[in-house]
């Protein structure tokens, strides 16, 4: 009935799935119970969604960054399974199907035959594991801070603010902790200074981190510490300016991801101008990507990162 790849797809990565016609999907979905790994196409893709007549709404989010995954070559087979159930009629893997119809994807994937239909409402309940998680497991102390801050380092490299929307995979962020060196370090010398409300932050964190990838690197604990007590050199000091403006709070609706970016822009014009030796006051420290006074978003001065 099944039948091994021939020609290009030989030269897929994985040499143990299969491809299957639709309608030899359609003998298995009918006769089989158990797990099979299939070269799931446009056309296989489709015949599967055809199966869907008992799920939960499309979530268009959802297939959009499992699209940019597969475009990407960043989506993989992690082992959870499409699940059809015995009845015919597909239990779970709907916005992976649509995505691969999308993306016009050819992956390798694992197919579940034969489980009951009545055990639809028991599928997928577990939580997503995130970012935190994976460099928890990975035994980084503080994961649950560090792990936003290195995504929000991404989407700076990226290019802010247009970037800050864009999807980030869990790989993506374990793999630049592994390549950024001295997250931890820095994580802890933030997590041992009491911030005022506003201005302990993901972006505090990682103009932290690339503050301390730069030659002023040596002032970066007193600028931390001008920020939790606001005791500085003086007024124009610009850890003390920034502390007070961000006490007062930015312009965008707290919780945005444009309150962030908000955020993130004053916190790099003000460690520049720390480190740089000087001054400033709470009208030199503004940002907008808008309107007359728009601007880029600034950087990191001498930074370096791999």
């Amino acid at each position: 009935m099944t039948r091994r790849p021939t020609g290009p797809v030989e030269t897929l990565p994985n040499p143990h799935a299969e491809r299957l016609a639709p309608h030899e999907l359609q003998e298995l979905v009918s006769s089989y119970y158990g797990t099979k790994t299939l070269w799931l196409d446009k056309e296989l893709a489709a015949s599967l969604l055809a199966l869907n007549t008992g799920n939960r709404p499309l979530n268009r989010r959802k297939i959009d960054r499992l699209v940019a995954q597969m475009q990407s070559g960043q989506f993989e087979n992690t082992g959870e399974p499409i699940i059809l159930s015995a009845e015919g009629v597909l239990n779970d893997g709907q916005h992976r199907l649509q995505a691969i119809i999308e993306a016009d994807a050819t992956l390798d994937l694992d197919v579940r035959f034969g489980i009951a239909r009545k055990v639809f409402s028991k599928t997928n309940t577990g939580a997503s594991r995130t970012s935190s998680d994976v460099l928890a497991i990975r035994g980084v102390a503080g994961g649950s801070s560090i792990a936003p801050a290195v995504r929000l380092l991404i989407l700076y490299r990226r290019g802010l603010p247009d970037s800050i929307r864009e999807f980030v995979s869990n790989s993506e962020v374990d793999e630049s902790y592994q390549r950024w060196s001295g997250f931890e370090a820095v994580g802890k010398q933030v997590a041992g200074l009491g911030f005022p409300r506003g201005v302990r932050s993901t972006p505090l964190l990682t103009t932290a981190y690339m503050a301390s990838r730069t030659s002023g690197k040596e002032k970066l604990q007193d600028w931390l510490e001008t920020l939790a007590s606001g005791v500085g050199s003086g007024k124009s000091d610009p850890a003390y300016i920034l502390r007070e403006r961000l006490i007062r709070g930015v312009d965008a609706a707290i919780g945005t991801r444009e309150s962030m970016v908000e955020r993130f822009a004053f916190m790099i014009l003000s460690w520049n101008a720390y480190s740089a030796g000087v001054g400033l006051t709470a009208k030199d420290l503004r940002w907008t990507n808008v309107g007359k006074q728009a601007a880029a978003f600034p950087k990191v001065e001498g930074v370096r990162l791999a």
